[in-house]
This record gives C-alpha cells, structure tokens and sequence, in this order.
C-alpha cells in the first residue's frame, strides 16, 4: 500500500495552528496542501489572529475554519484556552504548527489537550534574527528550549534554516525538511494575464519590467534593489528598464519608501502596485523577478515565478541558490552593485535567447523538482509517522528504505529499483548524504533523510557516530525492508539494522573494495577486520545478499561471510533497452574510442591514457575520448591538473562529466574500460544496449559483462599495450566490430534489461516483507 492509499484507507484528522491567514510563504504553503488533500474536510485549520485573505480559500477548499482573533504577536489567556479547548473537541491525529508564535503556542495546547503528535513548521531562515521584533526573538529562544520535548517533529522548509536553528538549539534529531510544492496548472505561462495585468500597470510595450513580489520588511532589503536599479538605469541603453513592487507596504502611504525613490531618482521607474490577490498574473507580467532578501528560508516568489515562465535573479540566501540552479543569476546579499551586474546579464539573454526560450527551462526545473504531489506525499508521510500506532499500523508493512552514501549514486543506479517499488506499493524511503540532487529525490515523491557519512572518513569516533545515526534513524523511521547499496552503507547499515531489528535486509555488494583487490599473502590484519565487519553486517537472517558478479559471490561465501541461502546473483543495476538503442556506426576514419566512467587510477585510468599516447605514435587514425571527470573524495583520484595536461597533450580528448552516454556511444566505435576490479560495470552494459564492440580488462566484474569473443574483447590487468593493440586490431576490422557489438546487444536484451532486475528485486522485497520476524536477530 503506497502512502497515499494509506492516508485515504485510514484518513487522518490533521489541526493546524498557524500564527495568521495574511499573504505570506506558510500561509500558500498551506493553502497548497489542503487544496491538494485527497479529502480536505479532514483539515481544520485555526488562526491565531484573523482570517486574512486565505481563510475564504480555505473553506472554500474544504477545510473548517476558526479564527481566535489575538493580537498579532501577543498571547491572550481566553485565546489559548479556546485553542485548546478545540483541540480536544476535534481530537486530531496530528497537530502541525506554522511560524514561531503558532509553533509555541499550538504546541502546548496541543500537549494540554492530550495530543502528542505535534509537527513544528519552522519557515524562517534564522539569518538575521536582530532584525525580527523583540517578541519574535523571545519566542525563538522558548521554541529552542522547549524543541526536545515539545514537538515530535520539527518540519523546515530549507536545510539551511534547519542547520542554523539547531546551531541555536533546536533538538537535532527530530528536523526534516519538505520542500515547498507548488501547483503548476495555476502557477503557469498566460499570456493574456501578462498582457492584461501589464495594461493594468500602464507598461508599454518596449519596457523591460523587474519585479518584486514581497512584502515591506528590512529582512526583504528593498533598499537592495533599489540601489541596484539606479546603478543599472545609469546606462541609457537601459532608460526602457521599469520596476515593480507588489505585496504588503509597497503603496503611496508608504512615505518612507517613497522618499528612498525619489533620493535615488527612481520615481517615475518605480510601479507601487501593493498586495495581490492574483501572484500568478503579476509574475507572468514581469520579465525578470528578483530577489534581492538578506535572509530567507525557502522563498516560494523565486519558484512561483519560474513556474510562470519567469526567469529569477537571487542573493544567496536559504535555498534560494538551490531553486534557480543557475550560479551567474546568484549574488551575495547586501551587494547592490553585484546585484545590478546579474540582472544586466539575465537581460541581455533575455534579448539573445528570448523569453520563451528561457521561460521554458525555469519551468521545467520546477517541475522537475518542485511538484507539488511531492510535497503532499511528504507532509502524508510525515503525519502517519507520528499519528498513533493504529492509524498507521495499516503502512507499517510496506515501508521501504534505501541507504546509500551519494544520493548522485542512487539516482544513477538505484532511481529505477526505487521507482518500481513505489508503483508497487512500497512507501520509499531514501538515505544519503546530503548534496545538490537531494531535491530530484524528493521530486519522485521518496522521502529523504540526510545522514552524516563521509565517504573515506577513517576517524573511528566518527565512523561509530554514522552507525549510531543510522541506528537512531531506522529506529524512528521503523522500515519493513532496508536496502544497502555501496561498501560503508552495507557495513554500517547491516550493523545497524540489525541492532534496530529491522524486519528484512537487503545489501547489494557491487564491488568489494581496494582490500580484496590485494593479491593475498601472509596475516593482513585490515582485511581480517573487514571481513568480521562483512560477518557483522550480513548476519541478518531475513536478508539477501544481492552480487552483481560469481567472483565476489564465491569470494564471500568461501569466507564464511554469507550463507548459500542469502546470495542472490544479479548481473548489474540494469539497463533501459529503450533509452540506449543500437544506432548506424559513425563512418570512419577516424575510428573513436570512448571510455565513460570516474577518473580514478583503478578505473584504469592512467593506461588508457598511455594506450592513446602509443596509438598516436604509431600514427594511427584513433580518437580516444574520456568522459568524466576526477573525484576529490576518492583518494585514487586523477588531478584536475594531471587531466589539463592530458588535453593539452592531445592523445585523449577529455570531455568531463557526461549525462548524455547513449548519444556518446552512438557517435563512438568501441568502447574502453581497463578497470583492475568491478562489480559490473555500468558503462559496458549501456555500450553492450547501444551495440558496440567492448575492450576491457580481464578482472571480475569486467569479464562478467561480456562474452569474452564474443561480444567484447578481453586484455590483461594494468597493461596499455596491450590495450593499445587490441583498440587498434578492432579499428582495423569493421566486420568484428560489428559483429561483437550486434552480440552485445543480443546480450543486454537477455542478461541485462532494466525489467528483469526491477523484477528481481521486487521479488525479494515481498519475500522479506513477508518473513518471519522471529529469524531477524
């Protein structure tokens, strides 16, 4: 049963406590949600204040209503008596809290009512708190006090709003962050609301129009973008550039800012349209909208206005970076002058690319990342989390966790094993460290959850406070089924997981590291302790051990590391046949060579190098090309230096970090890899879909994704003649090229099919959810 089929078979009755209903970002935030409920009628909502401009919204969607009528920023007895008073009477599953005031206050009537599922949701930034009023400050130190009793999760919507909390207090292990959603059938390109709402504001047609849409506050630094308009309107090319301010404040009354217009000769530039009840016309009608804040936490303008169509320029603030993903559109705060260079540049592409062009991409960057069933299906996850034992018994079963270090990794081999379990019914969860793809998981509709684990890390205090998170994290999170991908999460995890008792386990070996690749002699004692580590961790017995090669299969179970009965033998992470196609070889000469994989030494990387630097002596008709790019945090990496030298060489062509592989292999002829040790290596079962011809190494892993002759050739280990010669011998010979490649082909349709594999590991899944729990310690 998937998340959503829960909440619908066992509907939970959600309060939320929110300080008022006036624009703001938690106030969209949760319009948003209960517009997008399955059932909002299970929704009550209670202000603290008044009903402001959403409560109409929100009972037309659906949900109940009630206003308490306090004084904003004030606490009044018979207003907390009555919140409380409501609670009981509603008697929800879960009580979430929205902003500072409400997140106290709510919270503790909450706890007086007798419910102790309460959700915070913190949507502040913490930066520049001197800024917010004494009684907001007072509040937050309350709020950080109590967080390690009070509430049973703290929600912020940016992780760096949650890191700068818990550096003030906040209680650590009880943050998550769900990142805002937004609806895009109402936040689109209209290009009648843009011309409608420009007639309105009296824009001619040649104007270039910035906007704003925020509400006068310093920690909005309006000043900011002012000053910045003045210095871009000191170009008479620029004359045509106008400005407007939409929200709270930004109107005639407003005397302070209109003496700031005038001192910087910005009056007749300047449009002051205050509030809006329409935020998706105005966007539309802007050119470019900016952001020009000196703190925020995740600023809802920037991916509203994108999803219009509308191209943002940012200061560095929350995630604001994060949501445009374009760095040249990013300034620092409080730097008028860096400020008006960035919209110079994203108005001069404006003019080169045009609007459309640009439009297109910011709005499928929202999509991609910021849909809104993402962030329905998280807040769900969250509140079946901590609603009581039986209104979430009914999900418990079919929770599913992955933990792998790199969340760039899971997306690149496991997205697709996940993405089957999902459309099978499991409630996926996914651990990783955090990183710049975190918010492509979460756009899958997959929680995620940030654990502190380095890569290469060997502080052993460290290493045991990685066990000790993991442990703490499948202990709140209590999944059916855990599945491990990579050396420490399989380490670290198996341990864990079995000290949490974790129902089933599931730990895919890929490769057994640079320990085993030592050629064995005399007493090691570093792989002694691996190998009691590798014991430790698979010594769960509702699990299954998944090789994606026989040896590291035999290899482990010769050592007693696994039973027979554990191993399951899976050739890779599978490959999509309809995505990586067999297209007409490019002509010849020259014959291209491609070799797709990380920059490391024991990829083999230095030899095909050599391989190249001999074929060009000899003179012969060869492109080598390297696609990838070094890894810092890998010890065997290449240097960014030693590639600059490579290129300027000229024996290979160094092409960096790919995404575009199947059109690579189409345009290459043979495909390279001389690795000294694999699981199995996804770039030769890609090149094997793609139908050509594979050189690699006569290594585990390697050997395993070809029929050696038959659809790939076989050299030795750490040899770059050799590798030379036969890269040359192939060049030579079309009708073997050709003939490898349509047998590799044949192979990835039988062996390697992203289908089977999701198959296979669907099976496992069931069948470890369904074992007996009395075999998991």
């Amino acid at each position: 049963m998937s998340v959503t089929e829960t909440a619908q078979a066992v509907p939970l009755r959600v309060v939320h406590v929110i300080t008022g209903l006036g624009q703001g970002g938690a106030e969209a935030v949760l319009l948003r949600l209960v517009e997008g409920a399955a059932e909002p009628a299970r929704h009550t909502v209670v202000s603290l204040t008044d009903e402001g401009v959403h409560g109409a919204r929100l009972r037309k969607a659906g949900a109940h209503v009630h206003a308490l009528g306090m004084p904003r920023g004030r606490l009044t007895l018979p207003g907390f008596l009555s919140l409380r008073k409501l609670i009981r009477k509603q008697q929800p599953d879960v009580v979430q809290t929205w902003m500072y005031h409400a997140d106290l206050v709510g919270g503790l009537a909450a706890r007086l009512a007798g419910v102790k599922a309460v959700s915070w949701g913190v949507r502040n930034s913490g930066a520049h708190l001197e800024k917010s009023s004494f009684s907001a400050r007072m509040v937050l130190r309350m709020c950080a006090r109590l967080s390690s009793w009070l509430p049973a999760r703290i929600v912020y919507c940016a992780q760096a709003a949650r890191e700068r909390h818990e550096q003030m207090g906040y209680a650590p292990g009880k943050g998550e962050v769900i990142q805002n959603g937004y609806d895009l059938s109402r936040f689109a390109p209209d290009t009648a609301a843009r011309e409608r709402q420009r007639a309105e504001w009296g824009v001619r047609p040649d104007d270039r129009l910035l906007g704003s849409v925020a509400r006068w506050d310093p920690l909005k630094d309006h000043d900011n973008l002012l000053a910045a308009l003045a210095e871009l309107r000191r170009d008479p090319a620029r004359a045509n550039v106008r400005c407007v301010l939409v929200g709270r404040g930004m109107a005639a009354e407003n005397t302070d800012l209109l003496g700031r217009l005038a001192a910087l000769g910005l009056s007749d530039a300047v449009i002051l349209a205050g509030p809006t009840d329409d935020v998706p016309a105005a966007m539309n009608a802007l050119d470019l909208h900016v952001l020009s804040s000196r703190a925020e936490g995740f600023p809802n303008v920037v991916a509203e206005a994108m999803a219009c169509g509308t191209p943002c320029v940012v200061t560095d603030v929350g995630d604001a970076a994060a949501i445009v993903g374009e760095p040249e559109r990013v300034v620092p705060p409080e730097n008028s002058r860096a400020l008006a260079k960035a919209m110079a540049r994203a108005l001069d592409d404006l003019d080169a690319q045009g609007r459309q062009a640009l439009g297109e991409a910011c709005r499928n960057r929202v999509a991609s990342q910021y849909g809104l069933p993402m962030m329905l299906r998280a807040y769900e996850r969250t509140w079946a989390s901590l609603a009581p034992a039986e209104a979430r018994k009914a999900e418990r079963g079919r929770k599913l966790m992955f933990i792998v270090n790199n969340p760039a990794f899971f997306l690149s081999h496991r997205l697709p094993l996940a993405l089957a379990a999902q459309a099978d019914g499991f409630d996926v969860h996914v651990a990783t460290m955090d990183g710049d793809t975190v918010p492509i998981i979460r756009g899958h509709g997959m929680m995620h959850h940030v654990i502190p684990m380095s890569r290469s890390g060997r502080n052993p205090v460290r290493e045991l406070g990685t066990v000790w998170a993991l442990y703490r994290l499948l202990r709140r999170v209590q999944p059916r089924v855990v599945h491990l991908v990579t050396i420490k999460p399989v380490l670290y995890g198996g341990i864990a997981a079995r000290l949490a008792k974790v129902h089933g386990m599931v730990a895919a070996i890929s490769g057994l590291g640079f320990v085993f690749m030592r050629k064995p002699g005399g007493f090691d004692p570093l792989r002694m302790v691996v190998v009691t580590l590798y014991r430790l961790a698979l010594g769960h017995r509702n699990s299954r051990v998944i090789f994606q090669n026989s040896s590291d299969r035999d290899m482990l179970l010769n050592a007693g590391v696994v039973r027979s009965r554990q191993v399951v033998l899976v050739r890779g992470a599978g490959v999509d046949l309809d995505a990586f196609t067999v297209q007409p070889q490019p002509a010849t000469p020259p014959v291209v060579a491609l070799m797709v994989g990380r920059l490391l030494r024991d990829k083999g990387v230095y030899e095909y190098v050599e391989a190249a630097r001999l074929s060009q002596r000899r003179g012969a008709r060869v492109t080598w090309l390297l696609a990838g790019s070094p890894d810092p945090g890998n010890p065997a990496s290449v240097t960014d230096a030693e590639v600059a030298q490579w290129n300027a060489e000229g024996a290979v062509q160094c092409l960096g970090e790919r995404h575009d592989i199947a059109d690579l292999y189409a345009n290459a002829h043979v495909a390279v890899l001389p690795s000294y040790r694999e699981g199995l290596p996804r770039s030769l079962i890609e090149a094997a879909a793609c139908g050509r011809a594979v050189v690699t190494t006569d290594v585990p892993g390697c050997r395993d994704a070809i029929e050696p002759n038959v659809s790939g050739m076989l050299v030795p280990v750490q040899n770059a003649q050799a590798l030379a010669d036969m890269v040359l011998r192939l060049a030579d010979d079309a009708p073997l090229r050709t003939r490898l490649g349509e047998a590799g082909r044949d192979l990835a349709v039988r062996a390697f099919d992203i289908r089977h594999v999701q198959a296979v590991h669907l099976e496992v899944y069931r069948d470890l959810t369904d074992g007996d729990r009395a075999s998991t310690q």
